[in-house]
């Protein structure tokens, strides 16, 4: 199973400047595991110390937020995840 994983820019310190990625997994926290495996120091950019999402990553699934299930929101073959940091201000 390939899920293709489409990360904010501000990431690409984490993934040797790759933006565009594959991933396996079946759920949306098993495709980060399967990240993290290959580029370790992305963990610490997506979970605090208590090995939860930050809450200003958004994660889409398909153009949909994953958002509230995030971490296990299913995925299948050919599915598209998008990592995001959410920015707010006036």
């Amino acid at each position: 199973m390939s899920v293709r994983v489409e990360m904010s820019p501000i990431f690409a310190q984490y993934t040797d400047n790759q933006l565009v990625l594959r991933a396996k997994g079946s759920t949306v926290g098993e495709c980060l595991d399967y990240l993290i495996e290959q580029f370790p120091d992305l963990k610490s950019a997506l979970f605090d110390k208590n090995g939860r999402l930050y809450r200003y990553i958004d994660i889409y699934v398909n153009g949909e937020s994953a958002y509230p299930e995030e971490l296990a929101k299913p995925v299948k073959n050919g599915d598209k995840l998008n990592i995001l940091i959410l920015v707010a201000g006036g």
